[in-house]
C-alpha cells in the first residue's frame, strides 16, 4: 500500500489568539510532535497544508525532509485544505493507494494510533479507517481510494464527516481516547501543561 500523509494546519485558531500548533510541547512543538509522530510509520511522505501561519510554520520546518504547500482558500475551511492536499498528493504519485489525514492540534496523537489505522485497513479491507473517542468518529482517518472522488468534492468547514457518515457500512474504526483532548482555547493548553509535567 502507497500513503500519503496530510496534516491540517491552516487554520488562524482565533480562539487561541496565536499559532497553537506552534505552541512548545516539550523541546519541540506541536505540529512537531505531530510530524515526529507521522515519520515513524510507512508512508510516501507527508504534507502540511498550511494557511494562515504559513510563514512561521515554513520557519519552524526549515530542516524538516517533509514537504509544505499553502492553502489560499484556507478560510473557507477545512475542506479545501483535504482537497488541496489530495491533489498535491496525486501530482506527486498517482499510484497513490490511500491517504491519512491528521490534525495539528491532538496532543497525544502518537505512532502507535497510526499504526492501528494501517493495520486495521489491512485486516478488515475497509475503505475508511477512523479513529473514535467519546462515541465521535474523527481523525486521524485514512480513506483508501476509492473514495478520493468523495474527497475532491468536500465543501465548507465539515472536514470529511459527512463521507464517515454516507458510508458507515464501509467504515472499520480504532479507539483513540485521548483523541477527545485537543487544543482549541488558551485554558485547554493550561490544562495539558498541568497533565503532562
Amino acid at each position: 500500500m502507497k500513503t500519503g500523509i496530510i496534516i491540517l494546519a491552516a487554520g488562524a485558531a482565533t480562539r487561541m489568539g496565536k499559532p497553537k500548533m506552534l505552541l512548545p510541547y516539550g523541546e519541540k512543538n506541536l505540529l512537531q510532535h505531530i510530524v515526529q509522530q507521522a515519520q515513524q510509520i510507512p508512508s510516501e511522505g507527508i504534507l502540511i497544508v498550511t494557511g494562515y501561519y504559513d510563514a512561521m510554520i515554513k520557519q519552524a520546518f526549515n530542516n524538516y525532509p517533509i514537504n509544505l504547500v499553502y492553502n489560499e482558500q484556507w478560510k473557507e475551511g477545512m475542506a479545501s485544505s483535504i482537497k488541496l492536499g489530495l491533489q498535491w498528493w496525486l501530482e506527486q504519485n498517482n499510484a497513490l493507494t490511500q491517504i491519512m489525514i491528521l490534525v495539528s492540534d491532538q496532543p497525544y496523537l502518537n505512532a502507535d494510533i497510526l499504526n492501528k489505522l494501517l493495520q486495521q485497513q489491512q485486516q478488515t479491507q475497509k475503505g475508511i479507517i477512523a479513529a473514535t473517542y467519546d462515541g465521535i468518529t474523527g481523525t486521524p482517518v485514512l480513506f483508501t481510494r476509492p473514495y478520493f472522488p468523495q474527497l475532491l468534492q468536500l465543501m465548507g468547514d465539515k472536514g470529511a464527516g459527512n463521507i464517515l457518515k454516507a458510508f458507515s457500512e464501509d467504515v472499520a474504526a480504532i479507539s483513540f481516547e485521548a483523541g477527545k483532548y485537543d487544543i482549541d482555547t488558551p485554558e485547554d493548553y493550561e490544562q495539558f501543561c498541568l497533565h503532562n509535567n
